[in-house]
């Protein structure tokens, strides 16, 4: 059975449909030749990161949901050993050669382009049993205890500052013949609770774009 260009991606990531963290396309281009809609059947993921934990995540997640519906998915992890700087990158006829072996016919990329932090002072609250108005709008500022038994449940927050990071990602889906670019999604993520969550965000929001419906 062979898939779609479109239906390989869309259909293979179904099964990630999980809650992430907070994401959203900033961009997406398709390529409108008509040679672009070719049929792959063997897809070669690649997350481009030095960290292992992030690279293993992401490559698992999608080749699982891919292999969950019948069609074959590659991780770069398991083919290509250690990171992409050490040992020596692979030259270009090194990376071709390794695709053709393991009989690859599309290349997905992903890879983290910037993360920027930025600081937030959230102010803190004050919270008084009864609205604020001086002597003598309340008979209980007449007397010391009145005024006690009215203002100690007083809830107090006090202000502090907290960091918002921001991650900016771009997902490229490559013909592995031609080397030309299918299409290109970029996106942004807001503090994601945890790794896996947003590689499962990420999936989705993938899904999303390739077949809103």
């Amino acid at each position: 059975m062979k898939l779609t260009l479109y239906a390989a991606v869309v259909a293979s990531i179904a099964v990630l449909m999980g809650c992430g963290s907070t994401q959203e396309v900033t961009s997406f281009w398709r390529n409108p030749k008509e040679s672009a809609n070719r049929p792959y059947k063997t897809i070669f993921i690649m997350g481009l990161t030095e960290n292992a934990s992030a690279r293993n995540t992401l490559e698992t997640d999608l080749a699982d949901a891919i292999e969950a519906r019948g069609w074959k998915a590659v991780k770069s992890i398991d083919a290509l050993p250690g990171t992409f700087s050490k040992p020596a990158p692979s030259s270009r006829e090194e990376m071709l050669a390794k695709l053709r072996e393991l009989g690859c016919d599309a290349i997905f990329t992903v890879s983290l382009l910037d993360v920027r932090s930025d600081q937030r002072y959230v102010p803190g609250t004050t919270t008084y049993a009864t609205a604020y108005a001086p002597y003598p709008q309340y008979n209980y500022y007449g007397n010391f205890y009145g005024y006690y038994s009215t203002v100690y449940p007083v809830v107090s927050t006090p202000g502090y500052y907290t960091e918002e990071k921001t991650y900016f990602i771009e997902g490229n889906l490559y013909d592995a013949k031609t080397e030309e670019i299918q299409f290109s999604m970029q996106s942004k993520a807001w503090n994601p609770s945890s790794l896996s969550s947003f590689s499962r965000g990420y999936v989705k929001l993938l899904m999303n774009q390739l077949d809103p419906r």
